[in-house]
């Protein structure tokens, strides 16, 4: 795994971040329940080995997306090598049988099923520890820009919305299937919060002039979209 990632790395431009995101999105089993599942999470968080290495997570459901019998799991730790390290300590005691970690895994199993797996950068450091909902947007960038580039225009862009109530981050891909899947992700505390956020700026963007159409066009040569999608932080 560690000769991937270091191709990984070789391959995708490099930036600062502030953590390392692990995404794995999953379906509850019919003979299962979010409650249920939920309570393994906490099983899950009070483990030695994922306190060990910092790794925490929270749970995302959809509110609007193309599909919404997914969820997400959202593990982050500091940094890739933090992560690295607890995937390769975990497996371990994974593989051992009657662990209390192949126990755990044992019971996750007999409630959801994953689906896919992807690891991500963040470059921006942001409290979004009060956030509940997100806006999570696929993104592409163009031939003429950069992810540089992007970076510097999401600052701009997180200046300008964050009187508005709203946070952005980036999600840069690092152990994915689709190594050019970037994410712009949108944060606030309340789903009132966000759509307020994003009415605000889409009216200041038709305004002749202003800052939002300004970062706007900007933002349009530099990126566009693939996908929308809208969560709700169950549990964190």
């Amino acid at each position: 795994m560690r000769i991937f990632t270091i191709l990984c790395l070789l391959i995708v431009p490099t930036l600062s971040h502030a953590e390392h995101i692990d995404n794995i999105s999953f379906t509850i089993k019919s003979d299962c329940s979010m409650e249920k599942y939920l309570s393994l999470v906490d099983e899950f968080r009070a483990n030695p080995t994922v306190k060990k290495h910092g790794y925490k997570v929270k749970i995302l459901s959809p509110i609007a997306s193309s599909n919404m019998t997914i969820n997400w799991w959202e593990g982050t730790t500091k940094t890739l090598d933090d992560y690295l390290n607890f995937v390769s300590d975990m497996r371990k005691k994974i593989q051992t049988a009657g662990s209390p970690e192949n126990k755990l895994m044992g019971k996750f199993n007999q409630c959801i099923t994953n689906h896919t797996r992807a690891t991500h950068d963040e470059p921006f450091e942001i409290d979004v520890s009060n956030a509940s909902h997100l806006d999570v947007w696929g993104i592409k960038i163009r031939d003429n820009c950069s992810l540089q580039e992007w970076v510097a225009l999401s600052g701009e862009f997180n200046d300008i919305v964050k009187p508005l109530g709203m946070k952005g981050n980036i999600k840069a891909p690092i152990i994915t299937p689709d190594i050019n899947g970037y994410y712009w992700v949108n944060y606030a505390n309340s789903h009132s919060a966000l759509q307020s956020a994003q009415a605000k700026f889409d009216s200041g963007s038709v305004v002749e002039g202003s800052k939002f159409q300004k970062i706007q066009q900007k933002v349009n040569e530099c990126i566009y979209a693939t996908s929308r999608e809208t969560f709700t932080i169950i549990d964190k």
